[in-house]
């Protein structure tokens, strides 16, 4: 039996079926590599409109992040209050995440819970601006989750269906365009505040580019749902799902991924939220300076992207995430020891390098370890995982700095870190994506 199954017919010999074949690989002066293009043949204008939106949704979150240390200095917080605002939004995100998944699934609607996400993003933002106490910030903290954590099981589940043979590729793109804005959003948040004095301001601004998105997919994708997901467009019964659903939460290495993600997810979103706190209150750098640190944290990460997704395609996912989570172990605790700024934002980047190379190689083995109608419930299933551990650690890590100093908060972050790398001996030796 020919591999691919009954219908497959390989590039070669459909090549010459159709008579375009010269010499080898040759067709008609061009490579046939160039006539396929990195995504398998498929067009890049959807991939392009999702990571657009997925930035737009990581830029309402990027300065929401950011403002965090300038509404606790504005409303007298705690530290423990502060984190109490990031751990609204991640605790919102864990129930959003699994009634996502269910409703996208169920129905195949992909597209219209991306196009909902985003402008859920943008009015959350718009109104976060307009807030004016602690009890009300939280809320629209909680609402900003529904629309940047329901992004993703209905843009995991479309990319995985519309670009089966590329999937590394697809998700290394969407994820930089997340860590691209994330950046950005830094940057600009911090310049606005510095410029304007009004973290209102500021984040009203990142309302813009979530509304913008909303209003271009809704336009240029919307109307092309049915033929994009394929497959996926009937519908799924409710009992049909929860027997499905009992299977994946049975799927003992997807489950184990899950945790290897959430744990360098609570790390990531740790270090998000008191790196800032850290060099404003500890460092005392400018906010313009401080952005500037995130934005090269982020750029780094945005490098990263496509080197982890490559890598583990070549040499499978778990080698690459036993290097990265041990050098986002050491690093973190040797930034611990350095009181120079510019010193702190270059070991704060290689942090970021490691760290978020790791994203797509989990993204991409979760998506291989389940059936394809179940893609979005799985892709749901990390993501309120990783919501659950967020939403402790903004707590915890603001506890640890009131109680015991900002230096013991990195230490924790580094340990999480350790316990994934230790985790990570037990996932599966071989790459599902590939079997070798």
């Amino acid at each position: 039996m020919v591999a691919g199954g009954p219908d497959f017919i390989p590039p070669q010999l459909e090549i010459i079926q159709k008579g375009e074949l010269v010499s080898g690989w040759q067709l008609e002066g061009k490579n046939v590599s160039q006539k396929r293009n990195s995504l398998g043949g498929k067009p890049f204008m959807p991939v392009i409109l999702l990571s657009f939106g997925h930035g737009a949704t990581h830029y309402a979150f990027g300065t929401f992040i950011i403002l965090v240390p300038f509404i606790k200095q504005a409303l007298g917080l705690t530290y423990t209050e502060a984190g109490l605002i990031v751990s609204t939004f991640h605790v919102t995100g864990f129930f959003v995440n699994f009634a996502t998944g269910l409703a996208v699934d169920m129905s195949g609607r992909r597209v219209l819970f991306i196009i909902l996400s985003a402008l859920i993003c943008g009015i959350s933002m718009l109104a976060l601006g307009f807030s004016p106490s602690f009890l009300v910030i939280c809320i629209f903290a909680g609402m900003l989750a529904i629309g940047v954590q329901g992004w993703h099981p209905p843009a995991f589940a479309f990319l995985a269906e519309e670009y089966e043979n590329a999937k590394g590729m697809v998700f290394s793109i969407h994820v930089v365009a997340a860590n691209i804005s994330e950046a950005i959003a830094f940057q600009v948040g911090g310049l606005i505040v510095t410029l304007i004095g009004s973290w209102q301001v500021a984040a009203m601004t990142g309302a813009v580019p979530g509304l913008f998105a909303a209003l271009l997919l809704a336009a240029l994708l919307l109307h092309k749902e049915k033929a994009a997901n394929g497959k996926q467009g009937k519908a799924m019964g409710l009992k049909a799902y929860l027997a499905g659903y009992v299977n994946l939460l049975a799927n003992i290495p997807a489950m184990m991924v899950c945790v290897v993600s959430s744990l360098r997810t609570m790390a990531q979103n740790g270090l998000l939220v008191f790196i800032p706190l850290y060099l404003i209150d500890v460092l005392g750098v400018s906010a313009a300076l401080m952005g500037t640190g995130m934005l090269a944290m982020q750029i780094a990460g945005g490098v990263a992207t496509p080197i982890g997704g490559y890598t583990s395609d070549r040499f499978g996912p778990r080698p690459v995430l036993f290097v990265c989570i041990t050098i986002t172990s050491l690093a973190i605790i040797l930034a611990t020891n350095i009181t120079d700024p510019t010193t702190y934002i270059l070991v704060i980047s290689l942090v970021g390098f490691v760290l978020f190379a790791m994203r797509p190689v989990l993204q991409r083995w979760i998506v291989d370890l389940v059936p394809g109608e179940f893609r979005g419930s799985a892709t749901s299933v990390m993501f309120s995982m990783q919501a659950a551990g967020n939403a402790l650690i903004p707590i915890v890590g603001g506890w640890i700095a009131d109680n015991r100093g900002m230096l013991d908060v990195f230490y924790f972050f580094a340990a999480i870190m350790l316990g994934a790398n230790i985790l990570t001996f037990f996932l599966p030796k071989t790459n599902p994506a590939n079997g070798s």
